[in-house]
């Protein structure tokens, strides 16, 4: 039986799409959408954007269905991925913006960030609930919808940006430490021209011209992702977290150790061998830190320090990995010390400590 996602404002959801792009009369826009999750959201977005002059191309994602029959053939996914760039390419280097709707699955290949890279579109994704519904309940896909459309709707974006601006600020030159309760005990450096990936709502072409890498063209809703690559010989010390995404229950109470930026030891109370042999799979800097996340939302949760350890390419980085491969690692109760001054504590920014 199908579930159905609980409803939203969809032509809030439209007016912020198009507030973030600023779409200009005579631009091309491709739709990626699925027409069982939200499709409302879509039509209302095709004519707003219609109205302003802006012509409007909708492809159909695949099916969870679809998914299901490539996604655990490793030769697939491939296969699928170099079929779509070439196919659509074309019309992605003759249109200037890319909305990723939401979707109920997600095919782990990079045909769509391959389609980014290779033209010169700005794009904005959803990170709305992904698989859906997963293993939700009906009440937690409920509360957790509202959660995400609040979080989408009611930041006064200008206001945010400026918070992340001043959060690198802070951030630039200095060495952090970062601690949790359960035993991490880490420190990197944050370079002095470090480049920060801003996750503020702004998809705007100037915006996008001023990018340096995909990443910049590729903007979030809702609004708050913050993403650098430290200065990785400098990241050192202990990692301790209760789980790994891309693991699910197969990692517990895994406890890094990192030396200049790669893992050196690991330890777990279940799972130690899953992480060994996964780090190679990703590719020769599958043991190396990636990048540092953090979520600047003012209406999130406390949502901590996230760590991947893999591939950074979006992000201009340079580690030697596989694909978009990567373990992902979330600190939900750091303390984040710099300068003898607590910017975090309990996961939770201390704004008015910077």
């Amino acid at each position: 039986m199908r579930t159905d996602p609980p409803p939203v404002d969809e032509a809030a959801l439209a007016a912020r799409l198009v507030e973030m792009a600023k779409p200009s009369a005579g631009e091309r826009a491709i739709i990626l959408f699925d027409p069982t999750y939200y499709p409302g959201i879509t039509a209302r977005l095709r004519e707003s954007l219609h109205a302003r002059g802006v012509q409007t191309y909708a492809i159909v994602e695949d099916t969870p269905a679809m998914v299901a029959t490539y996604i655990n053939d490793e030769t697939i996914p491939n296969r699928r991925e170099a079929d779509v760039v070439e196919t659509l390419e074309p019309v992605f280097q003759r249109s200037e913006i890319f909305y990723w709707m939401p979707t109920r699955g997600y095919g782990d290949d990079l045909r769509w960030e391959r389609l980014v890279g290779r033209s010169h579109v700005r794009s904005i994704h959803f990170h709305w609930l992904l698989p859906f519904p997963g293993t939700r309940t009906a009440d937690e896909i409920v509360s957790q919808s509202h959660s995400i459309e609040e979080r989408a709707l009611t930041v006064d974006l200008a206001a945010h940006a400026r918070s992340q601006v001043r959060l690198a600020n802070a951030l630039r030159g200095r060495t952090v430490h970062v601690t949790t309760p359960a035993g991490t005990d880490l420190t990197l450096a944050v370079r002095v021209d470090e480049w920060f990936h801003f996750g503020n709502g702004d998809a705007s072409k100037t915006r996008a011209d001023r990018g340096r890498w995909i990443r910049d063209r590729q903007i979030e809703l809702p609004v708050g992702m913050f993403q650098f690559v430290s200065d990785r010989d400098s990241v050192a010390g202990t990692i301790v977290t209760p789980t790994i995404s891309q693991a699910g229950s197969a990692v517990r109470d895994a406890r890094l150790r990192v030396a200049r930026g790669r893992i050196v030891d690991v330890a777990a109370a279940e799972g130690a061998d899953w992480i060994r042999a996964q780090m190679p799979r990703n590719g020769p800097d599958g043991d190396r830190i990636a990048l540092v996340s953090l979520d600047t939302n003012p209406l999130s949760p406390p949502t901590g320090i996230g760590f991947d350890i893999g591939s950074n390419w979006e992000n201009g980085g340079s580690n030697n990995a596989n694909r978009m491969w990567r373990m992902s690692i979330t600190l939900r109760d750091p303390t984040m010390i710099f300068d003898g001054r607590t910017i975090m504590r309990d996961g939770q920014l201390l704004w008015d400590a910077f």
